[in-house]
């Protein structure tokens, strides 16, 4: 680790600190070891977590062009925790997550997250992600709020290797739940979970000789479930759209 580096975590370390005394309700820890760090963290209400260890392994953040945005929000119904986890372990990363913000928008805009949010937002969301290597965006969102019912939202995301790209939208209330775990080579997930349904949907694509690509959607009043389990050792194949609504 270079000297700049050194300094930005220091300053960065000693900022949390300093934020930590002001909400004491709120917690981030963040385990750090090299390259281009650049981390923006925002905590606005309270009972508010960033990273924790959870699967209790030797790295959280670990290397290479990793861009971290983070935040979390409430306004409105403070007593709701959010939560966040964490690993990342490698390469050129860019993890964005929000909760409490989120946008609609294409993959390609994942890299370049305009977060909307309002004054509305109860918390009550959790994400837990562990990525480890290659050149991997991950930009979740979640919002609550819309109906006044505040119903928190769950993601859980497993990345491991190569090109893939992650987008999760979930707004509205109506708990929604994802579980997304890709594997290997050139995903591209973009997913949407909408309206104020409680909606369930459980992803598992695995890939070892080149692309998969999937854009998944659930936008309604009422419950919508969906499973999928991929594999699929391409010879030009993968696409998938599935849309409930």
């Amino acid at each position: 680790m270079n000297f700049q580096l050194k300094t930005i975590l220091i300053t960065l370390l000693l900022s949390i600190s300093l934020s930590s005394l002001t909400l004491a309700d709120n917690l981030v820890s963040i385990t750090q070891i090299g390259d281009n760090l650049d981390v923006n963290i925002s905590q606005i209400g309270k009972n508010s977590t960033i990273t924790k260890n959870i699967w209790t392994v030797s790295y959280d953040w670990e290397g290479d062009d990793n861009e971290f945005d983070l935040r979390q929000k409430n306004t409105t119904n403070n007593n709701q925790t959010n939560y966040m986890g964490f690993h990342v372990l490698g390469d050129g990363n860019k993890v964005k997550i929000g909760q409490g913000y989120a946008d609609q928008g294409s993959l390609e805009t994942a890299h370049v997250q305009e977060w909307n949010t309002d004054n509305w937002e109860g918390g009550g969301n959790t994400a837990m992600i562990d990525i480890h290597g290659d050149n991997n965006i991950l930009n979740i969102g979640q919002r609550n709020g819309s109906q006044g019912s505040y119903s928190g939202h769950d993601v859980t995301a497993y990345i491991y290797g190569d090109d893939n790209v992650v987008r999760n939208v979930q707004v509205h209330d109506g708990a929604k739940d994802l579980t997304l775990t890709l594997n290997g080579d050139d995903h591209r997930i973009y997913t949407e979970q909408r309206s104020t349904g409680a909606h369930n949907m459980t992803v598992n694509l695995t890939n070892n000789a080149g692309p998969y690509s999937a854009f998944l959607k659930q936008n309604s009043q009422t419950t919508q479930n969906y499973s999928i389990t991929g594999t699929c050792y391409t010879t030009g194949g993968c696409s998938l759209s599935v849309t409930q609504q």
